[in-house]
């Protein structure tokens, strides 16, 4: 018995010393320390975003940095898919069950929208997830708690960026002493937004001042909320990290400085878009950390292991111009102008404190080249911005660069032959001006760098499957017609339109796609859309009057490149029928049209040569994503409403940017 014990206990002994060998050995693969990438080892990575915004944009730039920072880059060890939802739930939803199935090493997020989504797609914790941009990760949703930084899902880990909401309304009570009321737009749906307004409630408590607020569902309804919110009283209009909103800045602001009352926020830099100071976070900046702590994920750290803490680089950015034509007393301290990373003076001329980085660092005098399909209004304000933003430009022309100027005047065999003798002249920057120009950049172009401007729909056009999964040698600037806001503005001021009417060219791409849109957001509205083809200039006019023949409450016209060079006749058979007459072209009030809201083409050159700037500075024209101008111009004229029989609300004129007399 004894001998029989002896031998049970020397097995029980070799079992556990067989199982300690084991749990060591095991120990390397699921505890690893941090260490540098291991050769021939290349790791696949998804990254989210939820729309495509500059602080967003910052977020996911700073994460490309960060993680190169740690040794994994896009192309050598490194496997990087870009997603962004474009502001869309049920988009974002579906992309993040992509990514939670997709095989991947690990999954990044930017943006509280984006973090929920693949959060709950990837509840069980079958791939890593790091996350950023997000106010409170703790309201979020996703199993992170507010008192312990440590006591959040293993497989989770990022940082928290709450603004600095207290130290904003403190800086706009220092600017204004008799401030007293401020208002917020904010949508109820958005976790992020709701923790930011919580604190605001109790920051403007404590300093004596009322928060007026207003909800809204959808970025369409922000210029209206922010408009009932000074009529109210408010003497200021504050914008937290809200997506809804944040998507509307430009509404926002504008209504903000039509009522006399200023515009500050906790995202920067919306001081270039008129507000008067931005507090908040380098989101450059919390990117580059978050992508830096995934470096460390990928290389073997535990999300587990890591604390999810507030970080808040600060930024401060201030507008001087801002101040003019302001309700009350308002100054910006000369110490925080001086702090600021961004100041605009009463002139509009933007002060960096950071290091200046240099304009051409290559040296060399790039030859750009512009190629237009035709001559149009819309082209004709692009060109003038460009004009404008080169003569601001650190660039030197002559020195850093030469501008050539083509266009193909409507014809395609033209705009190849263009196209050909552009890339024989060795052009380093070629700039597309509309769609067919582009289609045929596409075509043509493989290696020279191409910024497109004044394209509605850039992804129809060829040069990619998102903003962000494009061609590696194309980027630019869309125009998309802002049609949603266009549908806002006809279902509030006309109810009575029940039946719109639109000409469309079946040879433009940009036109077959932008009638289709439009006819599908009708449809979700309960309208009907007639839409009569037109492919010459020669038929516009026949076509027109077949329009305006039918049963339709009202023309609203399509952008088009057809449309745009002859307005006139459009405007013709409307007045000859007493149609009332609506444009998606921004520039089309002097030819004839009641409204026009559409992209500031202006605005559009001012931003494509921001980009060339980019690209000329040495940027990867692959890793920048196609953008949209900032401003959109909305512009009425009593004058040719009542030529076509309509008549303009007075709440609409004075939410338009330019009344056309």
């Amino acid at each position: 018995m004894v001998h029989t014990l002896r031998r049970l206990l020397l097995g029980i002994f070799l079992i556990m010393a067989a199982a300690s060998v084991l749990l060591l050995s095991d120990l390397g693969s699921r505890v690893k320390s941090t260490t540098a990438p291991k050769p021939g080892r290349t790791m696949r990575v998804a990254l989210l975003q939820h729309a495509s915004q500059a602080i967003l944009d910052q977020g996911r730039e700073g994460m490309i940095k960060g993680l190169k920072d740690q040794g994994w880059e896009q192309g050598k060890n490194l496997e990087l898919k870009l997603y962004n939802a474009e502001g869309d739930n049920a988009v974002s939803q579906t992309i993040a069950k992509e990514m939670a199935g997709g095989g991947y090493d690990l999954l990044m997020t930017i943006s509280t929208v984006s973090l929920q989504a693949v959060a709950n797609a990837n509840k069980a914790g079958g791939t890593p997830h790091v996350f950023a941009l997000v106010s409170d990760p703790s309201v979020a949703g996703v199993g992170v708690s507010k008192t312990n930084p440590l006591e959040h899902p293993a497989h989770l880990a990022g940082f928290g960026t709450m603004q600095p909401i207290s130290q904003a309304f403190k800086a706009a009570r220092e600017m204004n002493p008799a401030l007293k009321k401020v208002g917020v737009v904010w949508n109820a749906a958005e976790a992020n937004s709701e923790a930011q307004v919580k604190l605001a409630r109790v920051v403007c408590k404590d300093l004596g001042i009322e928060l007026i607020e207003s909800t809204v569902d959808n970025s369409s309804g922000v210029a209206e909320a922010a408009s009932a919110l000074v009529a109210r009283g408010a003497e200021a209009l504050w914008m937290g990290g809200d997506v809804t909103v944040m998507t509307a800045a430009e509404s926002l602001i504008a209504t903000a400085r039509k009522g006399g009352v200023p515009a500050f926020t906790v995202i920067p830099p919306n001081v270039k878009k008129g507000a008067l100071f931005d507090l908040g976070a380098d989101y450059l900046e919390v990117g580059r950390l978050a992508g830096s702590l995934a470096g460390e994920v990928l290389n073997g750290r535990k999300p587990g292991s890591v604390p999810i803490v507030n970080v808040m680089p600060e930024m401060l950015a201030v507008n001087a111009q801002a101040t003019q034509g302001l309700k009350g007393s308002w100054k910006i301290p000369e110490e925080m102008v001086k702090r600021a990373k961004i100041a605009i003076d009463a002139n509009g001329v933007e002060h960096v404190a950071a290091a200046a980085e240099v304009p051409n660092p290559k040296g060399k005098k790039w030859k750009i080249a512009i190629v237009n399909y035709i001559e149009s209004g819309p082209s004709e304000d692009t060109s003038a911005g460009m004009k404008a933003a080169w003569k601001r430009s650190k660039l030197v022309e002559g020195k850093d660069y030469t501008v050539s100027y083509r266009c193909a005047q409507g014809d395609i065999a033209s705009l190849s032959g263009i196209f050909d003798a552009v890339l024989t002249e060795n052009a380093d920057i070629i700039v597309p001006l509309s769609t067919p120009s582009l289609q045929t950049a596409v075509q043509k172009v493989k290696q020279t760098p191409v910024v497109f401007s004044l394209i509605a729909n850039p992804i129809v056009a060829g040069a990619g499957k998102s903003y962000t999964d494009h061609l590696p040698n194309i980027t630019g600037v869309s125009v998309l017609a802002p049609v949603e806001e266009a549908m806002a503005m006809i279902l509030k001021n006309f109810p009575q339109y029940k039946r719109l009417g639109t000409l469309f060219c079946p040879a433009e791409a940009n036109s077959v796609d932008l009638k289709e849109s439009f006819e599908k957001l009708c449809k979700d509205h309960g309208l009907t859309l007639e839409c009569v083809a037109v492919n010459t200039s020669s038929d516009l006019a026949d076509a027109a009057l077949s329009l305006v023949s039918r049963p339709i409450d009202a023309v609203v016209q399509i952008s088009d490149n057809l449309s745009s060079t002859g307005f006139n006749a459009i405007t013709k058979a409307a007045r000859q029928t007493q149609k009332p007459l609506i444009s998606l072209n921004s520039t089309t009030v002097p030819l004839g049209a009641a409204i026009a809201m559409g992209r500031d083409y202006y605005n559009t050159g001012e931003v494509t040569v921001e980009m060339i700037e980019r690209v000329i500075r040495g940027e990867d024209v692959a890793k920048m994503p196609f953008i949209l101008p900032p401003r959109v111009f909305f512009s009425t004229s009593p004058a040719n409403a009542a030529a076509v029989g309509m008549t303009l609300p007075l709440e609409l004129l004075k939410q338009a940017d330019k009344v056309n007399q």
